[in-house]
């Protein structure tokens, strides 16, 4: 025990003379107090107040009294134990009963563990098991209750980084780690190995056969994630022939079939270890298309789960194709390719009429014109500017049930002519009337200049998006735009809705509906009733205040409108970043969302939610919701990971808070049957080799006879001396609650004397 000062040394004689004056003034007080108390009693009054004067200035010298506290704490032995579902594969035929790779490492813990049960100084033993992708577990392996392995995936470097921070700090004099060193993760290369695995007093037992029977299994295998209908799609993989006779040539047949049957087969006659096959298809159909490559086994071979692995290629329609139907090419039809230029997702094509007939503009060649819907369904959606020269031509019930079908129309009812005055406007035919989303008693133009403006409730539509609408922010925005010198006087049909107004700067006689938009079946209608659009789109607003970067409104109207006819807007909003494809069971699924609004801006604040439904559960109990989780460093991205789901097929569907809720699109994934850990049949000795050299440590297959034998001596031959923990213990009773209790019990006892012999 040592005793320290708060006070300087100099302080000491001060601090005595003040004690000794403090004794000396406490008799002097007492000689001179009336009555006189009885010199027994005297004494014992001074002796009180000396006590505490004494005591008191004890306290401002501060001593503090400290000593040094040793603990001896064991050394500790730990064992990890992979978890991973090939650690649940067993060595021998399928069928024949023996232990497990899981069962094996578990009789190696119990036989080493007996060794080191009642050794002295005694050993604190520690089991742990994980795969280095999800976090460490301690369990006990004589509890009868432990599970089997079965989590997906595994990373030894991973694992050893995992052990070093958890044991960091601790007696750790040996970790014993078995496994069968397959790895599922891509190799982090030698430096990060040899970071992870430093320092660590590792041990490693290597588990499963090194060799075996004939085998073939597929390798690197690589292919187009996303292709577009019609595309010709190239699948390279290697297979891997393990141990074959020598001089074998076996048939190498490697079959790629979809749910409907084989679409690529391939027959090579190899005898190499490992054979590159090419197998090259044409995709059909659309949406997420689940295929399985196969290869053909060897005679009595035994795995068969490496022969075999899913691929999910996501099968896309190609750009939205516009189709514009010119009367009269014109500024109206350049200002509406150069929207449609504008967006990457859309690819126009222009017809006009010429003395030969209708022409592509691009090629000159003659175009003819569908007659019936599935012609007009090679598009996504159709512009009319204007119907004259091109009515005779058309086959307006054919369009229209390609219009119910969900192809997009847009109609300008321009003129080859510019009318005067309150001109006649010829009116369509009546297959074109029909579905239109507006009607008149009689067709005519209106002139006056008159301002675009957004109609009432029309602020939130996807067309006007990026657009300032509200009520003083959009006035002046379409204010500053040219005015519509003539304007059809027309009235929306019922389901019509109007977006955008003509009106005069006064607001004298009335708005006159401008863009009209309605469905019509599964497909979009809209009527844009005004005069020479280019004027509109062509002049450049003023930039004052406004985002120099930003696109001309009337332009990003245009370029919305066709965007929305095609259905291409609908890629934007709340979606997949990377679309579900393929998982195999027991694989944590993972899904990314990506919050965009139409122009590409990021979402941001607001949650978002994906419900998981499996096909083969049409019950409403049989949905379950994962909230998303917010990047940190990407706005608008969030993500989830799923825990892992029984195979079979599903339907994501991501939901986003907002009135009303943003609901995306939905996405089909598959879980399949397989699993790369029923795969991973031979134990990989060079990586465990490898771990165990760059710990420093020594590696022993447990296969071996005397393995565990030669493990448990290097075990015992380590220097198992635990540590010792000194701990400096504090002592300070001048400034806690003990120090004031004697002061007041020392002033009470004189206070109780002194009125007991009447003193003041």
């Amino acid at each position: 025990m040592a005793v320290q000062w708060s006070v300087p040394v100099w302080m000491w004689p001060l601090l005595l003379v003040v004690a000794a004056g403090a004794v000396l003034w406490s008799v002097v007080v007492y000689r001179r107090t009336r009555p006189v108390p009885a010199g027994r009693w005297r004494r014992v009054l001074v002796a009180l107040r000396a006590t505490v004067l004494a005591l008191l200035t004890l306290a401002v010298a501060g001593p503090v009294a400290s000593c040094l506290r040793r603990t001896g704490e064991p050394a500790e032995l730990v064992y990890v134990v992979e978890d991973s579902g090939s650690m649940a594969l067993t060595d021998v035929e399928p069928g024949a009963l023996a232990p497990s790779r899981w069962q094996q490492s578990l009789a190696a813990v119990a036989s080493i563990d007996s060794a080191f049960a009642q050794r002295r100084p005694p050993v604190r033993r520690f089991y742990l098991r994980g795969n280095g992708l999800q976090p460490l577990q301690e369990f006990d392996p004589r509890d009868p209750a432990t599970p089997m392995p079965s989590r997906h995936g595994t990373s030894l470097t991973d694992l050893s980084r995992q052990l070093r921070e958890r044991l960091a700090g601790r007696p750790v004099r040996a970790i014993v780690l078995l496994s069968d060193g397959c790895e599922t993760t891509a190799g982090p290369g030698e430096a990060a190995l040899a970071n992870a695995a430093a320092a660590l007093p590792l041990q490693v037992a290597g588990v499963g056969a090194v060799t075996g029977p004939p085998d073939r299994s597929v390798q690197d295998l690589r292919y187009p994630p996303v292709v577009y209908a019609g595309d010709e799609v190239v699948v390279d993989c290697a297979v891997e022939q393990r141990d074959l006779p020598a001089g074998a040539t076996a048939p190498l047949v490697v079959t790629l079939r979809d749910d409907i049957g084989i679409v690529a087969a391939d027959t090579v006659a190899a005898g190499d270890p490992v054979v590159p096959v090419r197998l090259v298809y044409r995709a059909r159909g659309e949406g997420l298309q689940a295929l399985r490559l196969e290869v053909a086994p060897l005679v009595a071979e035994r795995y068969l789960e490496n022969n075999r692995a899913t691929l999910a290629v996501d099968v896309r329609r190609d750009r939205a194709r516009v189709l514009l139907l010119a009367g009269t090419p014109g500024w109206d039809v350049r200002f509406l390719a150069q929207a449609a230029a504008g967006e990457r997702r859309l690819a126009l094509s222009v017809v006009y009429p010429d003395a030969r007939g209708l022409v592509l503009a691009d090629s000159m060649r003659r175009w003819q014109p569908p007659v019936d819907a599935a012609g007009w369904g090679r598009w996504d959606a159709v512009v009319l500017t204007g119907w004259t020269g091109t009515d005779a031509r058309i086959d307006w019930a054919a369009l229209g049930q390609a219009v119910d079908a969900g192809l997009g129309l847009l109609v300008l009812p321009s003129a080859a002519v510019s009318p005067s005055g309150a001109a006649a406007l010829a009116g369509p035919p009546a297959g074109l009337a029909a579905l239109l989303p507006v009607e008149a008693a009689s067709w005519r133009w209106e002139s006056g200049n008159r301002f675009a403006r957004a109609a009432d409730g029309a602020a939130g539509h996807a067309v006007l998006e990026g657009v300032a609408t509200g009520s003083e922010d959009g006035a002046a925005v379409f204010a500053a735009l040219p005015p519509w010198r003539e304007t059809a006087r027309v009235v929306p049909r019922v389901g019509g809705t109007v977006l955008l107004e003509a009106a005069t700067r006064g607001g004298a006689g009335g708005a006159l509906p401008a863009l009209v938009i309605g469905p019509r079946g599964q497909g979009r209608v809209a009527w844009l009733g005004v005069r020479n659009v280019w004027e509109w789109a062509f002049w450049e607003a003023p930039r004052g205040g406004g985002n120099a970067g930003s696109v001309q409104p009337a332009r990003r109207v245009l370029r919305n409108l066709l965007v929305w006819l095609t259905g291409a807007a609908e890629q934007a909003g709340l979606e997949f970043a990377i679309r579900p494809g393929v998982y195999q069971e027991g694989q944590p699924i993972r899904l990314n969302a990506r919050w965009r609004d139409m122009r590409g801006e990021p979402v941001i604040g607001r949650a978002t939610s994906v419900a998981i439904r499996a096909e083969s559960d049409t019950t409403a109990g049989g949905v379950k919701t994962f909230a998303l989780t917010a990047s940190a460093t990407e706005p608008g991205a969030s993500d989830v990971e799923l825990p892992p789901l029984q195979p079979g097929r599903y339907t994501a569907q991501l939901t986003g808070v907002g009135e009303p809720p943003v609901v995306g699109p939905a996405a089909g994934f598959v879980v399949t049957d397989a699993s790369i850990e029923r795969t991973q049949v031979r134990q990989d000795r060079r990586r465990l080799e490898q771990l165990a050299a760059r710990a420093g440590g020594a590696y022993v297959d447990l296969s071996d006879p005397g393995a565990i034998a030669g493990l448990r001596q290097r075990l015992e031959a380590v220097d198992w001396k635990g540590a010792e923990n000194r701990q400096r213990r504090r002592f300070d009773l001048w400034s806690g609650w003990p120090f004031i209790v004697t002061i007041a019990l020392l002033l009470g006892c004189e206070w109780f004397l002194r009125r007991r012999h009447g003193l003041l």
